[in-house]
């Protein structure tokens, strides 16, 4: 990983983050992951339900990391959340303390398509430009882009994130989905960009919070091809 060779790619392609209008009554928004960490880095066990803040600060940072070879520039924006809480699911499903959130840009050097892959769950959407590219085991969704901003829906409480309003829902047990409406706030993470690794806690890997905890970003799990292999892009027919 390391820095890109100019750092505007990076405010290029920050994504637009639009939040439920209920977001702050229901769950809420992200904050500083700095904060979290200093608090309970000596012991996790103390980080309790914590669901705040209700409003949304857009200075809050947006931290990023970067990879640059030859065939591509990845650059992943995450978001941290002091808790993940799922409408509607029964006997606290889909609950959890911390909720660390992502939103991953893959620019091909040699094909000049771009591909974005949002979180979503233990999974991802994507999204390209120009439209109908993907990746294998992905169905390519249409995408609102705005001068390669990539605008992410996301959803109430569990803050997973979909290319458009009109995007399908996840579901549990095709009864508990995923709630997202327009006229919410916006976050424009370009103005708040933080490199993961100048953070205090980019040596940290473990879990941030009990062992349902998300692990952390620099943990293993979320290495480059967390979200899908680093192979080029292909039509949505040819898969």
């Amino acid at each position: 990983m390391k820095d890109p060779v100019d750092y505007s790619l990076v405010e290029q392609y920050a994504p637009i983050l639009h939040f439920h209008p209920a977001e702050g009554d229901f769950c809420c928004y992200p904050c500083d992951a700095e904060v979290t960490y200093h608090l309970f880095k000596d012991d996790w066990s103390k980080f309790e339900v914590d669901m705040s803040p209700n409003e949304l600060d857009p200075n809050t940072p947006c931290y990023y990391e970067v990879w640059d070879d030859l065939s591509m520039i990845q650059i992943r924006y995450w978001f941290w959340y002091k808790y993940n809480k799922f409408p509607n699911a029964p006997f606290g499903k889909g609950q959890h303390l911390g909720d660390w959130e992502h939103v991953e840009v893959r620019i091909y050097k040699n094909a000049d398509v771009t591909i974005w892959l949002l979180s979503n769950h233990l999974s991802a959407r994507l999204t390209a430009l120009p439209s109908g590219y993907t990746l294998p085991n992905f169905a390519y969704e249409s995408g609102i882009i705005t001068d390669n901003h990539v605008h992410a829906v996301v959803a109430l409480g569990s803050h997973a994130h979909y290319p458009s309003f009109d995007s399908k829902p996840y579901c549990a047990a095709r009864i508990f989905c995923d709630k997202f409406k327009e006229g919410g706030l916006d976050w424009y993470t370009e103005n708040n960009l933080v490199p993961i690794h100048e953070t205090n806690f980019f040596s940290y890997t473990g879990r941030w919070g009990d062992k349902d905890a998300p692990r952390s970003p620099t943990n293993e799990y979320n290495n480059r091809e967390r979200n899908a292999p680093l192979v080029a892009p292909l039509r949505d027919t040819e898969k």
